[in-house]
């Protein structure tokens, strides 16, 4: 009996030696990751606890919420300063509405983004007209979700102009989709995964633990890319397919989109998507760009990845075009090449990218009268060339 009670004696004493290690491992991993996380350069890739689950979108910003000394949430969930449900009389509200790509994790500071810079080159340009720009991405959203998004929350801000930013994660999901929708999925597709109590918490409050999940996600996408694309040679649908779908599954969204938009009264703007490849791709001048595609879509080829850009725009200016909206060509704002976005990113802007962004479409939007020089009320082009 001695020896039983010792034996037990000796599993409790290595269980919990084991589990206080496990926990004072965990700890000092906690307190590195985030003094980590204050230190990047840029705030790309993951950032966890930047988000959580919501019922309607998949996912959402925190609000009232700090991430990193870098990024700001207000409490209405847009990035930057404080936003008001209600409207300062007298100030042209416009929301740029999009992903992560109007969010903007990659630059230095909230004013860095190219929505806030907007603002800024907005006064300089139209000093008549007091404007507010609310920047209203969220990182992984797509036309269709900001079609819910704008029906269920984003009516209430009364934006008198919504410029319309969207279209890269239309573009890869489709994609990926493409190349995947006829493989097996098994019988409960889109299902909401399956979260417990402890899950929940770990998600909450642990950026450790958030970046692990999240590095390993990234590379289950990837490895899941790869092998698709390598499937692909002798596979259908074939890359044009894949492209046509796309572009039919993405106009079906800007439609609506632009429709919801004009029955809430606001009037839309559409740029035109940028890449750091440009619109005429010369995959021997900036090969690092060119080898950048693989890993951002692995399920394409980068060949493909680029003609789907090109269809994009014919799709966006068409419907601009028939539904009163206003298309911003942005060729001239030669975004071109790496040094206007993150390291190893085609699509995310550095805080020199993120200004000239912000430039051109002020430019733009002086130009085709949608904000005017003049202290008059605001005038919006309903058809592009106006």
């Amino acid at each position: 009996m001695s020896g039983t009670r010792a034996w037990i004696g000796r599993i409790a004493l290595a269980a919990t030696v084991t589990f206080v290690t496990l926990a004072i491992t965990a700890v000092c991993g906690e307190i590195l990751v985030r003094a980590r996380e204050r230190r990047r350069p840029y705030l790309d890739g993951t950032m966890p606890l930047l988000f959580y689950q919501h019922g309607q979108l998949g996912h959402a910003l925190m609000r009232d919420f700090d991430y990193g000394g870098r990024i700001h949430i207000d409490r209405e969930g847009f990035r930057g300063r404080e936003v008001s449900v209600a409207k300062h009389a007298g100030v042209v509200r416009i929301m740029i509405i999009g992903s992560s790509t109007t969010f903007d994790p990659g630059v230095s500071a909230d004013s860095a983004s190219w929505p806030a810079r907007l603002e800024h080159w907005l006064t300089k340009r139209a000093p008549g007209t007091p404007v507010e720009v609310i920047n209203a991405g969220v990182p992984g959203y797509s036309v269709m979700t900001d079609v819910i998004r704008l029906e269920t929350d984003l009516y209430r801000y009364q934006p008198d102009l919504i410029v319309l930013y969207e279209g890269h994660n239309d573009l890869f999901g489709s994609l990926r989709t493409g190349r995947q929708r006829d493989g097996f999925e098994g019988n409960t597709p889109g299902e909401v995964p399956v979260v417990t109590p402890w899950t929940h918490w770990l998600t909450q409050h642990s950026l450790l633990y958030g970046k692990l999940v999240e590095h390993m996600n990234v590379f289950r996408f990837r490895a899941s890319g790869h092998r698709a694309l390598a499937r692909a040679g002798a596979a259908v649908p074939s890359d044009s397919e894949v492209v046509d779908r796309a572009a039919r599954d993405f106009e079906r969204g800007l439609r609506l989109f632009v429709t919801v938009a004009h029955s809430c009264g606001a009037r839309v703007v559409i740029p035109e998507l940028v890449q750091a490849s440009g619109f005429v791709p010369n995959p021997e001048r900036d090969s690092v760009v060119w080898h950048s595609w693989s890993y951002t879509v692995p399920f394409a080829r980068s060949e493909t990845v680029l003609s789907t850009y090109a269809r994009f725009s014919q799709v966006a200016k068409a419907v601009a075009g028939e539904l009163g909206a206003t298309w911003i060509p942005t060729e001239s704002f030669q975004l071109v090449g790496a040094q206007w976005y993150e390291p190893g990113d085609p699509i995310h802007f550095n805080d020199r990218g993120a200004d000239r962004m912000a430039q051109g479409i002020a430019d733009a939007l002086v130009a085709a009268h949608v904000v005017d020089t003049r202290a008059r009320p605001v005038v919006v082009s309903r058809n592009p060339g106006e």
